[in-house]
């Protein structure tokens, strides 16, 4: 035993006693002494064990999912750690509450290209224990448990199954792991993700990948209520959605260039099948919901670069830059004329006729048009409870046409009145990947209109990562371009 080890279980025996967690001291023939979960070959304990309690760091209480979309004004939900957040090594548990870190199992980076990765996960329980059956002696198997409330696994195998190993990740530090001797049991701080159509298992995979080297899953078991027993057990059929790359983009014959701005204003040349010309523009893109607004709110720029509009802070505020995005800010004065202007979440303009719409989120919603030239207000048009997250001006058939929190695609004639409302939501194919659904809005897309073509983009992180060509003439959709994980 190296002297981390020793450290470790110093620390461990100097801990306060509690009967809800069980550490083992095992001696074996030559005189080793172990720290174990499950009871010393032979069911002997060392002289004197007694349970264990470690006291972990407190856990805010946990707020139930969002079962109904959120409005602008609440605060967002999501306690699962985002892919990117700065998170600590996983590190392996000689038991199911230690939080000091022990030795790594050896190999366990390559433990997804070893086995089969199983995943079971929910937000919730019906019962304190949580039974896990694994029935699949045809590989081995990596058994992955995640969680937002706290339970007790038990992980049981049928015979002939083999477990190389078992992840638990949960929002809830008090939940416990009993599993097979000898199986290593490694915690992490993992998303739950019980549903594969959903940002959250996108975050899982990647985080499964960069630790485990898992590329796929075998299986995904879950649900919001995880019942008392969950069997892994075959047949299991390939999915590509369980995949690290998920769902494919498709080939398309159609073509579109278009710009997207960038955060600090300049224009980015994009088609609807990624970047013009190999570019990138990672983590710089303007958009991503009204969430994202702290780096930059919704703008409109002149093609020039010479004039621009933008919206700040919840959208309230209108501001215009008579020398560019660069240059001085001059707040509008709201006119009273016209509804109040409340969380204002797109912009386009029609720079030939120098119209600018604007478009309104939440409650009623209203289409609003500013002559440019002349300084006036041309009037507002209700949007009868629609709301909308991007708007985009076509100067060949001279209309707007904007998407919606509901994966909904508006037709608006010049003066903004609603010409026809096109659901898309069953046609864009791996939406369910870039938010979270039930714990918040689909308010991150935006997009792009070229004559009968509409690209629906959306941005994440500041990233476009997803893009779909609608067809306004066949009313059919591809996803055209993902970046890649």
């Amino acid at each position: 035993m190296n002297l981390k080890h020793l450290a470790l279980a110093a620390g461990l025996l100097a801990g306060a006693w509690n009967a809800n967690a069980a550490v083992y001291r095992c001696t074996d023939a030559q005189g080793k002494v172990t720290y174990q979960a499950q009871p010393c070959d032979g069911g002997a304990t060392a002289p004197g064990n007694r349970t264990l309690e470690v006291e972990t760091r407190p856990s805010a209480p946990a707020p139930a999912p969002r079962r109904s979309p959120v409005m602008p004004f609440d605060v967002p939900a999501g306690p699962a750690p985002r892919a990117d957040d700065p998170v600590r090594p996983p590190v392996a548990r000689p038991a199911p509450r230690v939080v000091e870190p022990a030795a790594a199992p050896a190999g366990m980076a390559q433990w997804g290209t070893q086995a089969d990765t199983m995943a079971v996960s929910g937000y919730e329980f019906t019962a304190g224990n949580t039974q896990v059956l694994v029935d699949h002696p045809a590989r081995p198997v990596l058994l992955v448990l995640s969680s937002y409330h706290s339970t007790a696994w038990q992980v049981r195998v049928a015979p002939g199954t083999q477990l190389v190993g078992i992840v638990v990740g949960s929002h809830d530090r008090q939940t416990t792991v009993q599993g097979p001797a000898q199986v290593p049991v490694v915690t992490d701080e993992l998303p739950y993700a019980y549903e594969a159509d959903n940002l959250n298992f996108r975050q899982l995979i990647r985080r499964l990948n960069s630790r485990y080297g898992v590329t796929q899953l075998t299986a995904l078991r879950g649900s919001y209520t995880l019942p008392p027993l969950t069997t892994l057990r075959g047949p299991f059929v390939a999915d590509p959605v369980l995949t690290l790359e998920g769902i494919r983009p498709e080939p398309t014959r159609y073509r579109m260039n278009f710009t997207l701005l960038s955060q600090d204003g300049r224009r980015l040349p994009w088609t609807n099948t990624g970047p013009r010309d190999g570019a990138r523009f990672n983590g710089i893109v303007r958009g991503g919901g009204i969430w994202a607004w702290g780096k930059g709110g919704p703008a409109a720029v002149r093609d020039d670069g010479r004039e621009a509009f933008v919206l700040e802070g919840n959208g309230g505020t209108l501001l215009w830059m008579p020398e560019g995005p660069q240059g001085p800010k001059q707040k509008m004065d709201w006119p009273s004329s016209l509804p109040p202007l409340s969380w204002g979440s797109a912009l386009a303009w029609d720079q030939a006729q120098g119209v600018l719409a604007l478009v309104s989120f939440g409650g009623e919603g209203f289409f609003y048009r500013y002559d440019t030239r002349r300084k006036v207000w041309l009037g507002a048009t209700s949007l009868k409870d629609r709301d909308l997250t991007g708007l985009a001006f076509d100067p060949d058939t001279r209309r707007y046409v904007g998407v919606t929190v509901n994966a909904e695609l508006i037709v608006f004639n010049g003066q903004g009145e609603t010409l026809e409302v096109l659901p898309l939501g069953k046609q864009l194919a791996d939406l369910g990947s870039v938010y979270d659904r039930g714990n918040a809005r689909l308010d991150s897309l935006d997009v792009a209109v070229q004559g009968q073509l509409v690209a629906v983009f959306n941005v994440r992180e500041a990233t476009v990562t997803h893009i779909w060509t609608y067809d306004l003439r066949t009313r059919k959709a591809q996803l055209t371009y993902k970046a890649l994980e």
